[in-house]
């Protein structure tokens, strides 16, 4: 159970990651909804594949 429980939360800190790695991509091409979206593709993205592995 607590296995299930720290796959949760590393799958809520990888998401939060990449929402944050995203609002940077946007900073930096200067339109933060955009980055807004490319970092919820990536969390979307490497949450599948996380769920995928195991």
């Amino acid at each position: 159970m607590s296995n299930k429980r720290e796959s949760g939360s590393r799958l809520t800190i990888m998401a939060v990651l990449c929402i944050i790695v995203g609002l940077v991509i946007g900073f930096g091409i200067k339109r933060v909804h955009i980055g807004l979206l490319i970092g919820l593709g990536l969390g979307l993205l490497s949450g599948n594949m996380l769920k995928k592995r195991n």
